[in-house]
């Protein structure tokens, strides 16, 4: 995921990460983030990081492999191509995405906010997520890790302007 941008300019999304090759024509299976899964392929043109350096790459199809999805990308026509993929993360331009509804927001704009009590106690910065089978979670860093629930009831504003979540959560919590 990249760092925010004091620009303007727009922020690559992790969508997802190419797994292990599949089959003998190149294709690879892919391990979605996205809800339902094959949504992924809803953005036909993706960028591949791994280590330290990317490539783009364009989606020609795609079919269920159990609980993967398989996609074939252009210029991969062999098994060993594919393997030099694996474990890339797939990243789609911030501004591919549609927008969100009124009160709902991407998990990825909000990391790296600050958080904090509805009276402006700091309860530390958002830093990554968990997906737990009841809700997701916030993982909050300061001066000591909090796991806060993301649910309404906890998450009173976002304020993407400042940077800043409003949570009705305990400092001592």
């Amino acid at each position: 995921m990249s760092a925010r941008s004091g620009d303007g300019q727009e922020r690559a999304v992790v969508l997802g990460r190419i797994g292990a090759p599949f089959g003998v024509h190149g294709w690879v299976k892919v391990i979605s983030y996205t809800d339902p899964p094959e949504g992924i392929t809803r953005y036909a043109d993706w960028e591949l990081a791994h280590g330290t350096g990317s490539r783009h790459a364009t989606v020609l199809d795609w079919k269920k492999a159990g609980r993967f999805i398989a996609v074939k990308l252009d210029g991969l026509s062999s098994p060993e191509e594919a393997r030099e993929l694996t474990n890339a993360d797939i990243r789609v331009d911030r501004s591919a995405l549609p927008p969100t509804a009124p009160g709902e927001h991407y998990w990825h704009d909000l990391q790296g906010l600050d958080a904090c009590t509805p009276d402006g106690v700091p309860l530390g910065r958002i830093s990554g997520f968990l997906e737990l089978p009841a809700h997701p979670v916030l993982v909050l860093e300061g001066e000591r890790e909090r796991l806060v629930p993301l649910v309404p009831q906890r998450l009173v504003d976002v304020d993407l302007e400042t940077g800043r979540v409003t949570l009705d959560w305990h400092p001592d919590d």
